[in-house]
């Protein structure tokens, strides 16, 4: 269980960094072509719910995707 709850921590971060070389460096360069090749389709059914157009332009998919985790996180731990 513990390294379920750690993998899904890890992958938390992985998010956290696709969300910040967004920010700096296209989607066609490397690292960020790899992370965008895992992320984006964990992002899309978010995207398609509340797309960036509406929200002047800023995802919050990323946002989505870390809370769904952590409540995964806090089921597979019993809080919930």
């Amino acid at each position: 269980m513990a390294a379920l709850i750690q993998g899904l921590n890890f992958f938390v971060y992985f998010l956290i960094a696709d969300a910040v070389l967004s920010w700096v460096m296209p989607a066609h360069k490397f690292p960020r072509s790899f992370t965008t090749k895992i992320t984006a389709p964990l992002y899309a059914p978010f995207r398609a719910v509340l797309p960036p157009e509406k929200t002047g332009g800023f995802d919050i998919s990323p946002i989505f995707l870390i809370l769904l985790i952590q409540l995964v996180q806090r089921m597979l731990l019993g809080r919930i």
